[in-house]
């Protein structure tokens, strides 16, 4: 199967607690929409582009836990659910440089969290699938 491209069709708001800074923009977007999504086999893909390096600041981690769980909203959506009944959905956190330690702990503590809501979370950095080690986490 093909992938489709499913971003020229209109998704509902997101919820967030407000727009991002500049700095975040840069870095994660608007956090009120879904950066790229498609659809491939049996999965929805939602892709979160992180573009530049993401230095763990508070605010840098705030910003993309908050772009997180707007994915996650949107993907317990009714619209959601019932456009995409019987896929799977995969969330992909892309990268086009290594982040700073700090993000990658906070990505470790999301994976049960996406998990909790039957949510794949995938990393990536530019062209290659890397994966957190999810032993020993608190």
């Amino acid at each position: 199967m093909e992938p489709q491209d499913i971003n020229k069709q209109e998704y509902p708001p997101m919820h967030t607690d407000g727009p991002g800074t500049s700095i975040t923009e840069d870095l994660i977007g608007d956090i009120h929409k879904i950066d790229l999504s498609y659809t491939l086999e049996e999965n929805v893909y939602l892709v979160l582009v992180c573009a530049g390096y993401m230095d763990g600041s508070p605010e840098i981690q705030k910003a993309l836990l908050d772009k997180m769980e707007g994915y996650l909203n949107h993907i317990h959506s009714d619209w959601f659910k019932q456009e995409y009944a019987g896929l799977k959905a995969v969330v992909v956190v892309c990268f086009d440089e290594v982040p700073h330690q700090l993000i990658l702990q906070l990505l470790t503590k999301c994976i049960p969290w996406f998990e909790e809501y039957g949510v794949e979370l995938k990393f990536k950095l530019k062209d290659v699938f890397f994966y957190i080690t999810t032993e020993n986490r608190k």
